[in-house]
């Protein structure tokens, strides 16, 4: 399966920072790149679209629902789709720790994040969501 048309989402409450992702991004290809500042809104597509979702990169804080939960959330929802947290505050390390073992958490970055970084980090989860879903539905 390759990743032709399906989502990466960018969810940040700064609009800024959603742009600017979007535009880093934009050189990956074979993807569609969605930008949410709601979390509540991000879920909400998520909902009716998360067969077509293969990676979501969200910000840690952000009102009405954090990161880590909007990602539990969107993990319960579909388990094939890979996660990218990022911060740039401290976090509960021990809850941290949790979600990552659980592969809730798939990635991770640290702003201010270099779009290199960002691009490579995308790349490297594509690149497991594909193998994630061949090897669990070959035929798919």
């Amino acid at each position: 399966m390759s990743t032709d048309n399906r989502i990466v989402s960018i969810i940040d409450d700064d609009k800024d920072i959603t742009v600017l992702f979007q535009v880093a991004l934009r050189s990956i290809g074979r993807i569609r790149i969605l930008t949410f500042t709601d979390p509540i809104l991000a879920l909400e597509h998520f909902l009716f679209n998360d067969h077509t979702y293969a990676a979501v990169v969200c910000d840690s804080k952000m009102p009405g629902l954090n990161g880590m939960e909007l990602l539990k959330k969107m993990k319960d929802l579909n388990q094939f789709v890979r996660t990218i947290l990022i911060t740039g505050y401290a976090m509960d390390q021990d809850l941290f720790m949790q979600y990552a073992k659980k592969r809730i958490i798939n990635g991770f970055l640290q702003k201010p994040i270099r779009l290199n970084d960002l691009r490579d980090e995308v790349n490297n989860q594509l690149l497991a969501y594909e193998s994630d879903k061949k090897n669990i539905l070959p035929n798919d």
